[in-house]
């Protein structure tokens, strides 16, 4: 029945819904027909089935109702995803947590100080001066510090409210669903407790006051008798308070594979219960009294530690265990998990989905087949082993027990280790063969550090000397684990970081290990070689089967480039045809961490574990403060900067250049003119780099020092161009850079990069914007739909999805991520207000041809500079056919100047005002971008400028 009532909620939380709400009737309609059936029909197997038919019916309907239908008057239904503000009326649901603070990194906004987060119920939101009821559970983020609001307390709050983020790249941890799941889909934020007022408070002895109260009187005696590095693993590992807990020594927890400890589970509900069972027998406490006792106590720690998923499970299954013991019966472990599933599944079916509650259960559901395994492979002993074992000595005794004891942990935590590997490699990227030796090393430490802990608050409300005394114990126990941990984590090997395995093989693997549980005879079970035959050929079939799927999936070769949506940020992921990759740029403004989420998302999700080029543009932290941690996580072949990033200033390089150092990645240079391959089919082209002899001047700004790059493959060309501008753009633009297929709009698509003009310049199928392209935006996407001549299709990353673009012989091909998946985007559709069909196709047809047939001879090495004159030569010709008599004429007679640069100068500034008026003209009679390029002529002028510099040789 567990396994129908999950397959139920998994049906129903996954399957779209088609018809809104009458979707969850259809399948409470089902689930009565099963019970019908099951009552109505004969024979066991028929009744078996309508039974789980109904189960799994019943179980979508409830996990559809709890999901997507929510109340009309819900305050989500006001909000948007940009912060907006409001005034509510609410109760407080949780006290207020702690936020952990971000570690220093680079780029972080500001000095942020300490918030906190509660949740609350909503019960009215003011519209204009009129209080409207409203309905709904929202998170409350607090700014400063964490406000003394008890559970129950009602409250007014000033503050923003929005709704959660969804998922805007593959594999990113999606907000929003999961605020779904747990019915709270809005959040509302404030400056300071001073926008809070409460205006009545729930008495001392309400149940869930006294318990909020109990876990803050435990926390302070916890910080106040441990020293400050102990205390937050403390109240973590026995509170359940992860809050305070420092951001490194929890990812040190996550690597090894010991992060069960800092989570109230399984392990820390059974040691509580075992020593309560010892502190009862001691005391001479009659046995059935002891039980109700045990159940008491572990049912009044699980409200105190907040009743978590994994904690509740097992809750339940020591309440079974002692009902049971209670009543002289005796159940099978199995079963008594079932049970627990049932509950937690009836009462959150969003935890179906849930990687805690999935690892929870599965953990331990193979801790339990093990432990049986392990203990019938004990060896019976006779009596005269037993008269040998006596002649020993008593440390001899002990030595042979605890290894004995030590050997079976192993077994079993091995067993658990391999059968949630695949499990935890596909949501946290990570395998962690270290944590097999580590959770046997830790084991008598956890409880001892508990037991200590426990005494040390028990002891504070009789003596604080007492409590010191325990607490000073505690903290030593603890130092010993965070200790064992961290050097787990420092081992060479101890963990790897991977994409992880396919979805399809995962589910597959858990199915082959639950057919073998019951297909396979119980003696065949307890020898490892069944287990050991079952996974191989499981693996054997992954590794054919995402062979056979590579194969498949095999096309046209070309590149496929992936820009992260990075919020105001820029990170951009290049697969050649080779298999190489080159990640241009990683960082996002004052979210470094956000970042760093984003791309190894999307870099795991494209199967990336080994970067072989990271390109940082220029020394901005929007641009690399991601840098850092995907050293840690990727094998990164080498870095490539400009010499004007090693000599910045900028908060961040030193730290760039010490982790490179310490994980020997090298970091090379590169100026304007040179060239480096990712794959033999794949080149990539320096067009600017500040220190270059065509480079402005490197003390200018940041951005003016951006690496400009070209990559060529298949025919194609992608132009990524940093956030060039200023004058840097305008030398740029000067040099008549090649056309492309697709442009990286400079700056994010800020109109200070003169969109038209380098659309103009360049002449892009495809114009990407890394950002949300701010206020502006729909002046730049006109800007450069009019630039090109058949017109863009402007994208954009920002509050929309990543974008992926295959470059092919055959053409682009462009998708967005929206919604959970890649969905495919027609340029015409992409560009608004573009020229007909016809003139797509037939320029870009053109445009392609051109393009191969100048990039033919050089796929396999660099063009040679008299190729690259003459295709400049040809580009120049062909644009010279359209102009007026007058300027063409004009052009035909420098190109006999014997200073050829000069002339080609000339020629730029004649196509360049031509191009001027043409987009002003289009601008004022199609798309409105008149008065944008208005704006921008001051800035154009700097080019012109530039140019004028060159005309007064040609003059000569």
């Amino acid at each position: 029945m567990a396994v129908c009532l999950a397959a139920g909620c998994v049906v129903g939380r996954l399957m779209p819904l088609p018809l809104g709400r009458w979707t969850a009737l259809a399948w409470w309609c089902g689930a009565v027909a099963g019970v019908a059936g099951w009552w109505l029909r004969q024979g066991r197997a028929a009744s078996a089935g309508w039974l789980c038919a109904a189960v799994v019916a019943a179980g979508a309907a409830w996990a559809t109702a709890q999901y997507d239908l929510f109340p009309s008057d819900d305050l989500a239904w006001s909000l948007t995803d940009a912060p907006q503000p409001v005034a509510i009326q609410c109760t407080v649901l949780e006290s207020p947590r702690l936020l952990p603070l971000p570690a220093a990194t680079i780029g972080q906004a500001g000095a942020r100080g300490p918030s906190s987060e509660s949740v609350v119920a909503i019960a009215a939101v003011r519209d204009g001066r009129h209080w409207q009821p409203a309905e709904g559970h929202a998170a409350l983020v607090i700014d400063g510090p964490p406000p003394n609001l008890r559970v129950g307390t009602r409250l007014v709050v000033l503050g923003r409210g929005l709704r959660p983020a969804p998922a805007f790249n593959p594999g990113e941890f999606d907000f929003r669903a999961r605020a779904r799941a747990k019915r709270c889909l809005s959040i509302v934020r404030v400056e300071s407790s001073a926008c809070l007022r409460p205006t009545w408070e729930p008495p001392w002895w309400w149940p869930p006051t006294v318990f909020d109260s109990v876990r803050r009187r435990g926390s302070d005696v916890l910080h106040a008798h441990l020293s400050p590095a102990r205390a937050p693993l403390a109240a973590a590992l026995l509170l359940g308070s992860r809050e305070a807990l420092p951001r490194e020594e929890a990812d040190d927890f996550l690597v090894t594979g010991t992060v069960h400890i800092l989570s109230i589970s399984g392990l820390h509900v059974g040691l509580l219960a075992i020593a309560l069972a010892g502190c009862l027998r001691a005391a001479r406490v009659p046995r059935q009294a002891a039980l109700v006792c045990i159940a008491a106590m572990i049912g009044l720690y699980m409200f105190v530690v907040r009743a978590e998923t994994p904690v509740v499970r097992a809750t339940l299954l020591v309440w079974l265990t002692c009902f049971g013991s209670l009543w002289a019966r005796r159940s099978a472990a199995i079963n008594a998990l079932a049970a627990a599933a049932i509950v937690i599944l009836a009462c959150r079916p969003g935890d179906v989905v849930s990687a805690g509650a999935q690892l929870s259960f599965l953990s331990t559901a193979v801790l339990v087949g093990t432990a049986a395994i392990v203990m019938r492979m004990r060896p019976t002993t006779d009596p005269i082993d037993r008269l040998i074992d006596r002649s020993r000595s008593s440390l001899e005794r002990a030595a042979r027990r605890l290894g004995r004891h030590s050997w079976e942990l192993f077994l079993v935590g091995l067993a658990v280790w391999i059968v949630t590997a695949p499990m935890v490699a596909a949501r946290f990227h990570v395998v962690s063969p270290v944590g097999i030796v580590l959770n046997v090393i830790v084991a008598p430490l956890v409880p001892l550090a508990m037991a200590l802990g426990f005494a040390c608050v028990l002891a504070a409300t009789v003596s604080d000397s007492l409590a010191a005394v325990c607490g000073a114990g505690c903290d030593a126990a603890l130092a010993a684990t965070s200790g064992v941990v961290e050097i787990g984590a420092a081992v060479p090997w101890g963990h790897v970081w991977v994409p992880g395995p396919p979805f399809w093989w995962v589910i597959g693997w858990y199915a082959c290990l639950a057919t073998a549980a019951c297909l396979v005879p119980a003696q065949h079970l307890r020898r490892p070689v069944t287990w050991a035959a079952v996974a191989g050929a499981w693996c054997l079939v992954g590794v054919v089967g995402c062979a056979a799927v590579a194969w498949w999936g095999a096309g046209t070769p070309g590149l496929r480039v992936l820009a992260a949506a990075m919020g105001h940020g820029c990170g951009i992921v290049v697969r050649s045809p080779g298999g190489g990759c080159m990640v241009y740029d990683a960082g996002r403004l004052g979210a470094p961490g956000a970042a760093r989420r984003s791309m190894e998302s999307l870099l795991w999700s494209e199967g990336v574990s080994r970067i072989d080029t990271l390109v940082i543009s220029h020394a901005d932290a929007d641009h690399f403060n991601a840098v850092p941690d995907l050293l840690t996580r990727f094998r990164v072949g080498r870095i490539v900067v400009s010499e004007t990033f090693l000599a910045s200033a900028a908060a961040g390089v030193a730290e760039v250049r010490g982790r490179a150092a310490a994980w020997g990645v090298p970091i090379d240079i590169v100026r304007g003119g040179e060239s480096f391959a990712i794959d033999p089919l794949c080149r990539v082209r320096v067009l600017h780099a500040a220190g270059s002899p065509h480079a402005v001047d490197p003390r200018a700004d940041d951005n003016e020092s951006s690496l400009v790059m070209a990559v060529e493959s298949a025919g194609r060309r992608l132009l990524l161009t940093g956030d060039i501008e200023g004058a840097a753009l305008a030398e740029f633009l000067a040099s008549r850079p090649e056309g492309c297929d697709v442009l990286m709009a400079p700056h994010h698509g800020s109109r200070t990069t003169l969109p038209a003009d380098i659309g103009v310049a360049t002449q892009p199928e495809w114009v990407l914007v890394s950002g949300p392209g701010g206020r502006s935006w729909p002046e730049v996407q006109a800007a450069y739909q009019a630039a090109s001549g058949c017109g863009a299709a402007v994208l954009r990353t920002g509050g929309t999805g990543a974008v992926a673009l295959d470059l092919t012989a055959d053409g682009v091909t462009a998708a967005q991520f929206s919604a959970g998946r890649w969905r495919p985007i027609e340029r015409r559709a992409a560009a608004s207000g573009s020229p007909p069909a016809e003139c797509l196709a037939q320029g870009s047809e053109e445009r392609g041809r051109e393009r191969r047939a100048a990039r033919r001879a050089d796929r396999g090495g660099e063009v040679e500079h008299h190729q690259a004159g003459g295709q400049h030569e040809q580009r120049a010709a062909g644009q010279r056919e359209h102009l007026p008599d007058a300027e063409r004429g004009v052009g035909h007679v420098l190109e006999r100047q014997p200073h050829a640069q000069a002339g080609r100068a000339v020629r730029d500034t004649a196509l360049l005002e031509r191009d001027r008026r043409g987009v002003v003209q289009r601008g004022a009679e199609e798309t409105g971008v008149a008065r944008f390029v208005g704006r921008d002529h001051d800035r154009r002028a700097l080019l012109v400028a530039h140019i004028s510099q060159v005309e007064g040789v040609a003059g000569e």
